[in-house]
């Protein structure tokens, strides 16, 4: 995102938000299951208001486990003067040499034979002896 001209830090704030998506969804699934084997009943039988103070009890672990782990985080960026400066800077950036082009062709190539070698024979794996 940075390369097409978004700022870093939006880049990097979108980047997190999409990283943390599964865990939170895996933390909220350990906590529906921990409170489920608690005896917390979170179905459609028990009444509205019995289900929102249920729900209530998922979402609160929910959101303090995911303050700690922003915590962590932001510690972690501003101990790296992350935001510091306007423009991004990088550690090291190598332009790409003649072989680094060769070995992308190369894989290329390996591609291609797999493929038509697949295809070819109609079958998912090669077998010589077919």
């Amino acid at each position: 995102m940075n390369k097409i001209g978004i700022s870093y830090r939006i880049s990097y704030a979108v980047a997190l938000a999409l990283r943390y998506i599964p865990d939170v969804q895996r933390d909220f699934h350990n906590i529906a299951q921990s409170q489920q084997a608690r005896g917390i009943d979170m179905s459609r039988n028990e009444k509205l208001s019995k289900r929102i103070k249920n729900a209530s009890l998922i979402i609160i672990p929910l959101i303090l486990s995911s303050l700690d782990k922003i915590e962590t985080v932001s510690n972690a960026m501003e101990l790296r003067g992350f935001g510091k400066n306007k423009r991004r800077t990088w550690y090291s950036e190598t332009p790409f040499q003649s072989r680094d082009y060769m070995t992308i062709v190369l894989f290329v190539a390996i591609l291609v034979i797999t493929l038509v070698v697949t295809f070819y024979d109609g079958d998912r794996f090669y077998n010589p002896f077919k």
